[in-house]
């Protein structure tokens, strides 16, 4: 009689398959770091040209209306959209209903609970609930929250502005693939 469980290797106590005891794993052994590909220069300068022109083309908007649109968040979501428009996150079911709920889920809390640190932490936290109970993740919407925590902006014209900014970032990501200068964009539309 043994004292190892069936799924430990004889003599080792690791499950079978899995490497020895301080050894490196299989993308070290072999020089990778595990990270995906560099996607190359050209994907990347375009990428990068597509997300300044996106953040640029909201600064406007908001100048020409008097309006802040370029918020951090959505300064995230353009990074997401122009440089990784194939992942979930990109796609405009997220961005939009992501970006929309955790918003409004913000609004609520500070309506519910003021303004505070404490309150965004777990306006931020809850917004993550949401966009999984809606399957629309999209990382950047979680700062959203935060951000009606603590800036205390006008309830509906922050929804307002934050679908405005969202759902063009959708365009511009739409048009910039269209123009070649991303990848396929997006993948899925709802």
């Amino acid at each position: 009689m043994t004292n190892q469980t069936p799924t430990q290797t004889p003599g080792t106590g690791a499950a079978p398959g899995s490497p020895p005891a301080g050894a490196a794993p299989a993308a070290a052994a072999k020089g990778g770091s595990g990270a995906p590909p560099f996607p190359g220069a050209k994907p990347a300068l375009l990428g990068t040209l597509a997300t300044v022109v996106s953040l640029v083309v909201l600064v406007a908007l908001g100048e020409a209306t008097g309006h802040l649109l370029m918020i951090a968040p959505l300064a995230a979501t353009a990074m997401i959209v122009c440089s990784t428009p194939a992942l979930p996150p990109a796609q405009p079911r997220n961005v939009v209903l992501g970006q929309i709920g955790s918003g409004a889920l913000g609004l609520v809390a500070v309506a519910l609970l003021g303004h505070s640190l404490w309150v965004a932490a777990v306006a931020a936290g809850l917004s993550v609930g949401l966009m999984l109970l809606l399957r629309a993740v999209h990382a950047p919407a979680a700062a959203t929250a935060v951000l009606a925590v603590l800036q205390d902006p006008k309830p509906v014209s922050f929804l307002v502005l934050l679908a405005v900014g969202s759902v063009l970032l959708v365009l511009l990501g739409l048009i910039a693939s269209k123009a070649g200068v991303i990848a396929k964009y997006p993948t899925y539309w709802w």
